[in-house]
C-alpha cells in the first residue's frame, strides 16, 4: 500500500512538473548596444522570439537595451496569446541617470517577421513608429 501510494505520487508529482514546464517563458537572449560601438549579443535573441512566436505563439521574452554616457533605453518584447491571436507586447523605458526611468504605455504588435537581416514588429498600436525594429533601438 505504502508503495502504491509513493508511485502515485510519483507520478502526480511529474505530471505536475511537465505541465508546468509547457507554460514556462523562455528567455530568449538578449541584446545590448552601446555605449559607442560595444555591442552584446547578436541577432540570436530576436531570431528566438520570432521562431516563438511563428510556432504556435510558444510564451518568449527578449529585451534590447541600449546605452550611452548617462543615458539607457530598453525595449522588453514578449509573446503573448490574446483573444485566440498571437501578439507581441513591447514595454519601453528611458532613463537619464541618475534619474528614475520613464516607462511609457505597452504596445501591442499583431505580426513579428524578418525584413532582410533584421526582425521586425509590425501593425503596432499606440505610437509612432507602427514597426519596430527587435535589433536596433530607433
Amino acid at each position: 500500500m505504502l508503495r502504491l501510494l509513493a508511485l502515485t505520487t510519483a507520478a502526480l508529482c511529474a505530471a505536475a512538473l511537465a505541465a508546468g514546464a509547457g507554460a514556462a517563458t523562455r528567455q530568449c537572449q538578449a541584446r545590448s548596444i552601446g555605449p559607442g560601438s560595444l555591442h552584446r549579443g547578436g541577432a540570436k535573441g530576436a531570431a528566438c522570439l520570432l521562431a516563438a512566436f511563428q510556432q504556435g505563439c510558444r510564451s518568449a521574452e527578449y529585451l534590447l537595451s541600449s546605452f550611452g554616457v548617462d543615458t539607457a533605453a530598453t525595449e522588453d518584447f514578449r509573446t503573448e496569446r490574446r483573444n485566440g491571436r498571437c501578439e507581441v507586447l513591447v514595454l519601453t523605458s528611458f532613463r537619464v541617470i541618475p534619474q528614475q526611468p520613464k516607462v511609457f504605455p505597452t504596445r501591442t504588435c499583431a505580426r513579428l517577421r524578418k525584413v532582410s537581416s533584421d526582425v521586425v514588429a509590425d501593425r503596432c498600436t499606440a505610437g509612432t513608429p507602427a514597426a519596430i525594429s527587435l535589433t536596433s533601438l530607433r
